[in-house]
């Protein structure tokens, strides 16, 4: 069985996001248990979208959108944001296959270090990341300010 799923998914195809995919890597998003927050708007992905498209990736298979990820370049570092899987093809080497392919095109563009931005509560995202090569700073602290929308009172679960 496990050698026909993985044959199977040698039909998975990753591509650029393009924005009438938003809602159904929404649906990804909230199914895999990743939390939306007012960055991931439509409108405020199409602003993502005018500066690096090509960082933001789907996975489809069969024609359906599975997983995702989104990179981001600011001019210094590289960013990972929102990897998400859907459950049932969870642990069959999507998200690896989506972060390589990201960082490809980072480092292509001349990236030379990228993060990847996750919760303290998603263990299984801090597995994943430490297992793919990224180490975890304990001398910095990842802080953030909404500059264009009311803030919610805590980021906290």
């Amino acid at each position: 069985m496990a050698h026909e799923v993985e044959t199977r998914l040698q039909k998975l195809k990753l591509r650029t996001f393009q924005l009438e995919d938003y809602s159904k890597v929404r649906s990804v998003w909230k199914e895999s248990g990743l939390e939306i927050r007012p960055g991931d708007s439509r409108k405020e992905i199409q602003r993502k979208l005018k500066r690096d498209p090509e960082l933001f990736l789907v996975a489809e298979f069969e024609g359906k959108i599975v997983a995702t990820v989104m990179g981001a370049w600011d001019g210094r570092r590289g960013w990972i944001y929102h990897l998400g899987v859907v459950p049932a093809f969870q642990r069959k080497g999507i998200a690896n296959r989506l972060v390589r392919e990201v960082e490809r095109r980072m480092k292509a563009k001349g990236v030379l270090k990228v993060n990847a931005s996750i919760y303290k509560w998603n263990k299984k995202s801090l597995t994943f990341f430490k297992a793919s090569g990224y180490g975890s700073d304990d001398e910095t602290v990842h802080v953030g300010k909404y500059l264009r929308v009311k803030t919610r009172q805590s980021g906290k679960r």
